[in-house]
């Protein structure tokens, strides 16, 4: 199966203040980021690539289009997916990712934006996100090609006459073993 390149506008992140914002004691430990496709009508999403930045948790929220008469809808189809084992640690911080829509929570048809909500709970790490984001969508069915029926019904393979043995001996035509 062939899959095509969507392209797409990655808006600049917004963080989501956790603590307090007069102090030094504030970060942010949610970001939000949404990623538009202006050039491509509603499409079906087959995979999500992007290179992990220390962020430890992922959810995911597609808006899809329904029909003419109702607006599209939000809906989350990840939930804090683990990034990173452990927050604390660099394991899995620097990462490429790819997530496929068999991993999705809900059906990926009529897409018309993303939403990626990122989090590290851990203050270790100042600054996360993720980079190189690609998407990609189902590409053109490659035509069907008809194979000569030598190729699609193969011969069963001959089986290999007996060896005889004689006086505890095999005959191999070429070479006798006692």
């Amino acid at each position: 199966m062939s899959r095509v390149s969507v392209p797409c506008h990655v808006k600049g992140t917004v963080a989501l203040q956790v603590g307090d914002v007069r102090t030094s004691q504030g970060r942010p430990g949610v970001l939000v980021i949404d990623v538009t496709f202006p050039s491509v009508a509603p499409f079906e999403l087959q995979e999500i690539m992007f290179k992990n930045y220390y962020t430890a948790f992922l959810t995911i929220r597609v808006r899809q289009h329904t029909s003419t008469h109702t607006p599209a809808k939000w809906v989350t189809c990840l939930r804090d997916y683990c990034l990173m084992p452990d927050p604390h640690s660099e394991e899995g911080a620097q990462e490429y990712v790819s997530l496929f829509k068999h991993q999705m929570l809900c059906d990926m048809g009529k897409v018309l934006e993303l939403r990626l909500i990122l989090r590290q709970p851990s203050p270790l790490w100042l600054s996360f996100t993720v980079e190189e984001l690609q998407i990609y969508q189902q590409g053109p069915k490659s035509p069907s090609m008809t194979f000569p029926k030598w190729l699609s019904h193969p011969v069963p393979c001959e089986q290999p006459a007996p060896l005889l043995e004689v006086d505890g001996c095999y005959d191999l035509n070429l070479l006798s073993y006692t």
